[in-house]
């Protein structure tokens, strides 16, 4: 107890004359404090300690080291490796969180007093790890050349229902997988809204369902750089609420279900409830040979306002664009959109109750076409390149294949 009370006097001598950085070491998790943020540091009865808020057990510390590592406020770093897992977090923040860390596998939960938002960084690789993060307030989470593989689950998992603003650094490769068994929704699952910025790159494989999900919408900003699904055993994506896209590049292949799943939420009254939105970007959407899948669904309007769209198939009965509702396609962006779709298959479970046929493009009510190109070319059997169970409406526009509609507007 002696030489601890003389190495706290030492650490705050050092602290004042060199305006260093303390690391409280528990485990494979360290507390970063500078200099400006320590305070008082209250020792109480040879059993805690409390810096900058935080109270730790004596007991529970391995060690505590002065050093020159900067800390970056409201930050959160978590570097990966084989061998395992560490967990560096800022002074600031660390009163309201909670770290786990078992092999590389790591949880954290934000508690609910929480009012800022945390930046989690994660970077580095590991053949068999995890990141999941549990709380109730926005958060931003940067991937930052990190390398994923999970053996017990998703390999990022996001419980927490508010904004999560997802950040692809810039010139970074991003690469996830999930476990092939297990409960996991998907290699990359958000509960709340998931938000991509960045000009990285990030590859999905999903092994036991989608490659990405969301609880509720998914928005691609302008600024993204390039999101890859390379398979997965059902969707690419499965987005409820809405899905948005206005910028970066996003491929989809390899998936034994739809390219682009939304679906509508529990609550009509939420914004954009089951619509699907692209007004810039690079989309290219491979089907191969699975049978009655969609390269794009909406439970809602689909609206394609801008963007380069290339969706490609071999299987039975796949639909290119699936809208259980309206189609409107038009150049609002600024930029006219073009629709490329190439299917080559006939019809799936002829004859049978749920017999399907492969359509271009199945619109439920109403299809408005006003600015753009769309090409569509189906070469199956029974195949047609647009249906349109409502009202086609040609405002203008480029469109080399014809329309079959209930009626013409």
């Amino acid at each position: 107890m002696k030489k601890l009370f003389l190495l706290l006097i030492t650490m705050c001598c050092t602290l004042a004359v060199e305006a260093q950085t303390l690391n409280i070491y528990q485990g494979s998790v360290c507390v970063g404090v500078s200099a400006a943020d320590a305070g008082d540091m209250t020792y109480d009865n040879g059993t805690t300690l409390t810096i900058a808020g935080r109270t730790y057990s004596i007991a529970d510390i391995d060690s505590i080291v002065v050093n020159t590592r900067s800390v970056t406020a409201g930050q959160v770093e978590v570097e990966y490796s084989n061998s395992g897992a560490r967990v560096f977090m800022a002074g600031d923040v660390a009163p309201y969180l909670t770290a786990s860390v078992s092999g590389a596998h790591v949880s954290i939960t934000s508690a609910d007093g929480l009012t800022r938002e945390i930046n989690y960084v994660l970077s580095g690789t590991s053949s068999d790890g995890s990141f999941t993060q549990t709380g109730s307030y926005k958060m931003r989470l940067t991937l930052k050349g990190l390398g994923l593989t999970s053996l017990s689950g998703a390999a990022i998992n996001v419980q927490n229902g508010k904004r999560i603003k997802v950040v692809l650094a810039e010139g970074t490769t991003n690469t996830l997988t999930d476990a092939a068994a297990g409960s996991q929704k998907a290699c990359f699952y958000v509960r709340g809204h998931a938000e991509f910025v960045g000009g990285g790159t990030l590859t999905l494989t999903g092994r036991k369902a989608h490659a990405f999900a969301s609880g509720e919408y998914t928005e691609l900003h302008s600024s993204l750089g390039h999101i890859s699904v390379v398979s997965a055993v059902t969707d690419g994506f499965h987005v409820g609420q809405y899905f948005r896209m206005a910028g970066g590049r996003l491929t989809i292949a390899g998936v034994k279900s739809d390219g682009i799943d939304v679906g509508a939420t529990k609550d009509s009254t939420e914004e954009n409830n089951g619509q699907l939105l692209i007004s810039g970007g690079t989309l290219a959407i491979t089907l191969d040979a699975a049978n009655d899948v969609k390269g794009i669904k909406a439970d809602s309007l689909i609206t394609i306002s801008g963007g380069n769209i290339t969706i490609t198939g071999s299987g039975n009965g796949q639909k290119g664009i699936k809208t259980a509702t309206d189609l409107l396609v038009n150049n609002a962006s600024g930029i006219a959109p073009t629709i490329t779709i190439t299917l080559t298959g006939t019809t799936h479970n002829k004859g049978q109750a749920d017999e399907s046929k492969t359509r271009g493009m199945k619109i439920d009510r109403n299809f408005t076409f006003d600015g753009g190109t769309i090409n569509i070319s189906t070469s199956g059997s029974k195949a047609k390149a647009i249906v349109v169970d409502g009202t086609y409406y040609y405002k203008s526009g480029t469109i080399n294949c014809p329309v079959s509609a209930a009626t013409v507007g």
